[in-house]
């Protein structure tokens, strides 16, 4: 029997509606895949700012939380070898510590391991891994002593720590030369040409070092209103419980290796990697070995 035209057209109402229900689901799912899509690429830029006490910070990435602590003198800008190799897998945070690069100096005392911990309530970061340098290591010690629930690894790249007598250093002469004229460029100057700044591997490195340490020259004239931690961290490294690496260079001075093996046999289960070529600022002078390094001990 042959339908009518209107009886076609009732017919095929059920098939027209199953379309457009299906084109509607469609529609939906390719919305919340471009907000995905979306968000993960907004996750990957870059964002800045400034915590209450004027600290200021850059974050990248995503995922499991990275934060980087940058060496006296120089600024969040030595951490770029280390930002490009993380910030695929990884929530990356570096900040100026207080006084140097876009960070507010200190107008009054104040501790840098409760800076640290400022700039992850600031990101409502419960828990990171924490790498430093330097005096950014010795701020990474600190702060697991102080803030254990918050610190997931350490990497502590050529080493400070709290506590430790750093022995005579003929080469800083001239430095207190200039900051007894009001010399901050000249004390500046000085800082960067010493052994502890120098670049053995990375020679092409040297202009960034020279150019952050200027920008900072400030520093050598700003009143040291910094708290010690207290007890010293010396006597309190058994108290580190994560999981701790140590990285050196071959090249740094001896003192720091001495601060390095020092960390290793009173930290339980820490583990010591020396890196042939580097000095002190072993991120920059081997950024290829040191990022090795990091990433495996991030897996």
């Amino acid at each position: 029997m042959r339908r009518t035209k209107y009886e076609v057209r009732r017919a095929g109402l059920p098939t027209l509606a199953r379309s457009a229900k299906v084109g509607a689901t469609i529609g939906l799912m390719t919305t919340a895949l471009s907000a995905m899509v979306l968000a993960s690429v907004l996750a990957q830029m870059p964002s800045s700012g400034t915590t209450k006490s004027g600290l200021a910070y850059e974050v990248t990435g995503g995922g499991e939380a990275v934060v980087l602590v940058h060496a006296f003198s120089v600024d969040r800008r030595m951490w770029e070898p280390q930002v490009a190799a993380l910030e695929k897998r990884f929530r990356v945070v570096r900040y100026d510590l207080r006084g140097h690069g876009q960070s507010s100096p200190a107008s009054e005392p104040f501790k840098a391991f409760d800076d640290l911990n400022e700039v992850l309530d600031t990101l409502k970061i419960e828990r990171a891994t924490v790498v430093g340098l330097s005096a950014g290591s010795e701020i990474a010690i600190n702060f697991a002593l102080t803030y254990p629930a918050r610190v997931a690894c350490l990497v502590l790249a050529a080493p400070g720590l709290t506590g430790f007598k750093t022995p005579p250093l003929p080469w800083f002469a001239p430095i207190m030369d200039a900051i007894a004229k009001g010399d901050n460029e000249g004390a500046a100057q000085a800082w960067a040409g010493t052994p502890i700044m120098a670049l053995h591997t990375n020679k092409q490195a040297a202009a960034t070092v020279t150019a952050m340490v200027m920008r900072n020259a400030k520093l050598w004239s700003m009143k040291r209103v910094e708290q010690p931690l207290t007890p010293p961290a010396i006597d309190r490294l058994a108290d580190i419980k994560v999981p701790t690496v140590v990285i050196v260079g071959d090249q740094d001075l001896p003192h720091i290796r001495e601060v390095a093996q020092l960390i290793v046999s009173r930290v339980s289960g820490a583990r010591l990697v020396i890196i042939p070529g580097a000095g002190h600022l072993v991120s920059l002078d081997t950024p290829a070995a040191f990022n090795e390094v990091l990433i495996n001990t991030l897996r």
